[in-house]
């Protein structure tokens, strides 16, 4: 399995994983590092880690099976490895012409790198390193529209963390026991800010933001970060549960910040 996970220790951890899983419970480490191309001592190392953190149960030598918060972990990052590969396919595979914003004046059948910034797809004149590759079909001027063809390579993705606000529920005080300038300071940062609740709408108000996105939000959002937009989701609690678990499906990452000032 190619190391397609942005995270490459891991990468490393799954494919043990899924290694031990396809030979248990007699598993010989010296055929895990020939398949995996590392050494024995690595392998070796790796398991002891996996059998510490649980994931792994050890019984005796050359014995070894996942456990079932193994095999939980295994599952997650499955779906999250899918929604990884998902990201770049929908950028890089079965491309012929498809537009970027030139990033300086363009000529017709320049070579360009290609990266995505802010949500958007843009072209440069490519340099040598260049993880990405592609050819302008037309002229173009800095910052508008261009074709570009025969793209190579891998478009690089910045890894985005998504994060969740939650303010209380109306009957908790709502808008009012919400720490307003915390949230005023989460807005200024994000590049993408959607709200669901009549509380969260307001409570941004009052922190001098306003929401770029009010409806179909928890969709938005994950499309948004997964073209490297850093994003902020404003939620009351009772829409807490629910938006948490779409955003665990998709495989991206999200953090849940608790804007709810003490009780008086």
């Amino acid at each position: 399995m190619a190391d397609v996970s942005p995270d490459r220790s891991v990468s490393t951890r799954f494919r043990i994983l899924v290694e031990i899983a396809s030979r248990q419970p007699f598993v010989q480490q010296k055929d895990i590092a020939r398949e995996l191309g590392v050494t024995v001592q690595a392998v070796s190392e790796r398991i002891k880690e996996l059998v510490a953190s649980g994931l792994v149960a050890s019984r005796g030598r050359s014995s070894y099976m996942v456990t079932p918060a193994g095999v939980d972990w295994l599952l997650r990052h499955s779906r999250e490895l899918q929604s990884y590969s998902e990201r770049i396919s929908r950028i890089v595979h079965d491309i012929s012409v498809t537009a970027a914003l030139a990033d300086g004046d363009l000529h017709s059948a320049q070579k360009v790198a290609l990266e995505m910034r802010d949500g958007v797809l843009r072209a440069r004149p490519w340099v040598q390193g260049d993880a990405s590759s592609g050819t302008t079909i037309a002229d173009a001027v800095d910052g508008t529209d261009v074709g570009v063809a025969g793209i190579e390579g891998v478009i690089p993705l910045s890894s985005t963390t998504l994060l969740l606000a939650a303010v209380p529920a109306v009957q908790d005080g709502g808008s009012r026991r919400t720490d307003l300038s915390r949230l005023s300071r989460l807005a200024a940062n994000a590049g993408l800010i959607a709200t669901a609740g009549v509380e969260a709408l307001v409570a941004l108000r009052l922190a001098g933001s306003c929401p770029d996105c009010r409806w179909a939000v928890v969709s938005a959002v994950i499309e948004a970060a997964s073209t490297g937009v850093q994003c902020l989701l404003v939620c009351n609690e009772a829409e807490l549960g629910r938006i948490s678990d779409r955003l665990a499906n998709s495989g991206l990452q999200y953090s849940v910040v608790d804007l709810t000032l003490p009780a008086h």
